[in-house]
């Protein structure tokens, strides 16, 4: 190991150049027999965008003429069936032992069997591990270009730096994280393009949905490592775990300039302050010194924090990775051209060249300190054992199957796949000091047998941290820098420009919370009879179908470890009278939709019920023997069987006790809804992926999405429209449109309005709801006014929160979780039978209580604030009192409003009932 003299790499050999003049092979000799992507492609960097088929021709042909130094692995295949690959390049001799320098480096993760010593001699002698990440955001194109450039400077340079980096570093290529987002924006971009630099050409303005961060779905990659939804997510993650590197580099764009880290506060309270600031500055300084030598600009610790779990830096960080965001500027939506404001011409040759030159520049400092980052690879896994076991309050975290014993047991699949270690307790425990997550309560707790146990005291310490912990406290230097622009603010007129608050994304996603499991942190971790959860995932080789056929989520999605004691089927033979099953878990709702969707007749008890002896709360679902053929007594069980539900056989219609019986007038039939839901321009995409996803994925419930300006003339053909977030709805509607949607509404439709489609719909002059905005009680409601939201695909720069009601109204709340009430006694929230539920709350929309409907959901009493960051004297003020779902009845139709989108990133399992009832419950039950 590092024969080769470190002290004598040189920087990437430039004089002071523009980078569209950048020479990708300066930095030779070459080896002759391995090809450049240009005489395999017909066009050199910048010229045009590779698809992700020819990335695949590059990569064979540099693979084959470079077998000694390069193998090429397959982790996994897209949404839409492209393959996921991973090209891996280092030296001929650490090539050979990939198998042994991977054993090597999951050692240094467990200090409980590895000592300090042995991690030392590991270090010493194991090359590090450093993964490049391309094509996250696949719409920021000079990502893929610069993988393939890279790949081969490694894979034929035969200079001293590429030499260094071979020895000394096994460089994981990932070049297309996300193919679908890239191979959409550049064949529309390839037929378009004429390499205009005017910002207002038509290349620089693609088509709704075309030119998004996001995969098949919609959903943001760069968020989705905390939820792991997506197959590419869930994939990327497994092969992570194959090679647990000690870099991590994502590579995006579109930025005015480059950015490189370190990054801007806050960073995450789970990672090791000191060992991020200390390790983003050497590399801030090893990639600031290669663009120096060009002249070329960029900026550090601005914009990009290292909070959020899901971004693919933090969560490689969480995993003990220094985990690194690039931005560039050129390429993406500035196409091949882009004016800048100073009239120079920026080129997407130049975001390819910047890209390119960081990433060599980071796989030189990796080769020239990787013995240090071994070393504090290993400590990051040490020192979070130590630290955590007695600097938290948890100890310990439970998860009791409960009700919903699937959903459960999801939220261990998303452990697992993290590589935490969960237990399943093999006999019931208790303790003394069990914290419950909504209400707080604490007290002795006795625990069931088959609940989940993650203890703190494991290698996974910090992750097991970031994502289960009640809260995720942030820096007092950067809390006290947005209340300091807050109070400069409150010194300004209505006029003066605002100072910007700098949230990057949420501030809280506590897991148990979000998916609304019964959940408790315990102050102590004794000794219990508790047996490891052991499952390999093995997402190179799952099986893959069009999207289209695959159906709704079922137990067979689950790993068959986690679907003990999740039973299902009929029970009590044969029914006479009818089958009923309690609407208490998810999969109940998929039951019930699949027997829709097959012509079953399926009813809802508006009551509680009592049938065959046993009673059933409202909600509870009934399928009536004598109203569906004889086929369904077989269905039912399979289908139950399918989903993990328990159904009940009824054989007499008499009921022994209550008012309500199978028979009763409160028992009504479910109108299976024909559903529409907007899209197109003003629509916002990932908004529309995260409905999209969950009816087609989750419920396996049809619908049609319909763009905005063409909804209002096909009204008729729909029961159910629903409107995502989003800022274009006035003027797509216009005046007349909104007028023959309230026609629509009171011929017995049903509106659903979600985020800040609801602002629209709260507009008083449209006249869908008596519910108000808080603080614009005359304000226009048009849905295009100042909201906080996370950031969305295809937004280059965060949206930060500001005010333009300053103090007199509230100030947007930047993703906290709160507390809120819910109206048993309501038909939208069938389901539901505790009092409390968590909710994401993020920006400034509070919405007055509806003057003629109801609030199944509100905020009533208390401290609302749960988890995440809100303003002091003015969350709690404005927030206390108001709606977050309202139901507002008009003529035979209602309309109902969420305040936020109960199927953000689809990070809130616990809300999909609500939203789903909205569906199919409004347009039956008053």
């Amino acid at each position: 190991m590092r024969t080769v003299a470190l002290a004598a790499i040189a920087l990437l050999s430039a004089s002071s150049v523009e980078a569209q003049e950048f020479d990708f092979y300066a930095n030779g000799p070459h080896r002759p027999d391995v090809p450049r992507p240009a005489t395999i492609l017909d066009y050199e960097p910048g010229e045009f965008h590779t698809d992700h088929g020819n990335m695949l021709r590059v990569v064979e042909a540099i693979a084959s003429t470079a077998d000694d130094r390069v193998r090429v692995f397959r982790y996994g295949r897209s949404v839409e069936g492209r393959q996921l690959i991973l090209v891996v390049v280092s030296s001929p001799e650490n090539i050979v032992r990939l198998d042994e320098i991977r054993a090597n480096i999951r050692r240094l993760r467990d200090p409980r069997s590895t000592s300090r010593q042995e991690a030392a001699a590991i270090a010493q002698s194991t090359p590090a591990i450093g993964w490049m990440n391309y094509a996250n955001d696949g719409n920021e194109t000079a990502a893929l270009e610069a993988a393939l450039q890279v790949a081969y400077q490694l894979a034929a340079g035969e200079d001293s730096m590429t030499l260094a980096i071979l020895e000394n570093v096994v460089t994981v290529i990932n070049p297309a994280h996300n193919p679908e987002s890239h191979d959409r924006f550049v064949e529309w971009y390839n037929a378009f393009a004429v390499g205009d630099s005017s910002h207002s050409s038509l290349e620089h303005d693609a088509p709704w949905g075309m030119s998004t961060n996001n995969n098949h779905y919609q959903f943001d990659m760069n968020r989705d490592a905390l939820g792991m939804i997506q197959r590419e997510t869930r994939a990327i993650i497994a092969a992570h775990h194959e090679w647990n590197p000690q870099v991590f580099v994502d590579h995006h764009g579109q930025t005015t300039q480059f950015f490189m880290p370190p990054p801007v506060l806050p960073i995450n309270p789970s990672l090791p302050k000191e060992q991020i600031v200390r390790w983003t500055e050497i590399y801030g300084r090893g990639n600031g010194a290669a663009f120096d030598r060009y002249g070329w600009n960029y900026y550090v610790r601005d914009v990009f924090d290292l909070h959020y779990p899901g971004y693919w830096d933090s969560w490689p960080a969480l995993n003990g990775a220094t985990g690194m965001t690039y931005e560039t500027d050129g390429g993406g939506s500035k196409g091949y051209r882009w004016s800048r404001d100073d009239g120079t011409v920026l080129t997407f040759r130049d975001g390819i060249a910047k890209h390119f030159t960081a990433s060599l520049a980071t796989l030189r400092t990796t080769a020239e300190h990787s013995e240090a980052r071994l070393r504090d690879y290993y400590e990051f896994f040490r020192s979070g054992m130590d630290e955590f076991a007695g600097g938290r309050a948890w100890k310990r975290f439970v998860i009791v199957p409960g009700n919903d014993p699937e959903r459960a047991a999801r939220l261990a699949e998303i452990l697992l796949r993290d590589g935490v270690e969960v237990g399943v307790a093999s006999e019931s425990f208790s303790t003394g000091a069990a914290h419950e997550y909504l209400s707080g309560r604490s007290g002795r707790r006795e625990f069931p047998v088959g609940s989940y146990v993650i203890d703190l005291a494991q290698p996974q310490a910090r992750l097991v941290d970031a994502v289960l912990a009640p809260d995720a406290e942030m820096d007092s230097a950067f809390v006290n820098e947005q209340l300091r622009r807050r109070a400069l603010n409150a010194r300004r007129g209505s006029r003066a420009a605002r100072e910007r608050f700098q949230f990057y994304d949420i501030t809280a996603w506590s897991l148990p919370l979000s998916f609304g499991v019964e959940a408790y942190w315990l102050e102590d971790a004794g000794r219990i009879a508790a047996r490891p959860l052991e499952v390999e995932f093995d997402e190179a080789n799952a099986g893959w179908r069009p999207p289209a056929y695959l159906g709704a989520r079922d137990l067979g999605k689950l790993p068959e470890a986690l679907r003990a004691g999740i039973d299902g089927g009929v029970s009590g033979g044969r029914a006479v009278t009818a089958y009923v099953f309690r609407y208490d878990r998810d999969a109940a709702l998929r039951l019930a939709i699949a027997l829709m969707n097959e012509g079953f007749k399926v009813a809802v008890s508006a009551r509680p019920l009592r049938a065959g002896g046993v009673s059933y709360p409202r909600g509870a679902l009934v399928v009536r023997v004598t109203r569906n053929p004889e086929s369904i007594h077989e269905r039912i069980d399979e289908l139950a069987r399918r989903f993990g539900v328990p159904v009940d056989a009824v054989h007499t219609a008499y009921y022994d006790e209550g008012p309500t019986g199978v028979g009763s007038n409160p028992v009504v039939t479910l109108r299976f809804p024909r559903v529409a839901v907007a899209a197109g321009e003003g629509v916002g995409t990932s908004s529309y992926g995260h409905t999209w996803y969950l009816l087609e994925r989750e419920y396996g419930l049809q619908f049609t999405g319909l763009r905005v300006e063409t909804i209002t003339g096909r009204l008729e053909d729909f029961d159910v429209l629903i409107l995502p977030p989003g800022r274009g709805y006035g003027r797509g509607f216009g005046e007349r449109g909104a007028e023959t949607l309230q026609e629509w509404v009171r011929g017995g439709g049903v509106l659903v309005g979600l985020g800040s489609a609801a602002q629209y719909l709260a507009d008083p002059d449209l006249g869908f709801t008596t519910a108000k905005l808080v603080g614009r009680e005359d304000g226009d409601g048009d849905g295009d006014g100042e909201k906080y939201l996370p950031p969305a695909a295809g937004e280059m720069m965060p949206p930060l929160v500001s005010s333009e009601a300053g103090e007199d109204g509230p100030l947007g709340v930047p993703g906290a979780i709160m507390r809120a009430a819910l109206d048993l006694t309501h038909p939208l929230t069938f389901g539901y039978e505790s009092e409390s539920i968590a909710v994401l709350v993020s920006g400034s929309d509070f919405y007055q209580p509806s003057e003629s409907g109801s609030s199944p959901v509100a905020f009533v009493g208390g401290d609302l604030a749960v988890a995440g960051f809100t303003w002091p004297e003015n969350t709690q003020k404005y927030l206390e009192g108001t709606a977050w779902m309202i139901d507002e009845p008009l003529g035979r139709g209602r309309v109902v409003l969420f305040a936020d989108d109960p199927n953000y990133r689809h990070l809130w399992p616990s809300l999909n009932r609500l939203f789903l009832n909205a569906i199919l419950i409004g347009p039956t039950v008053r």
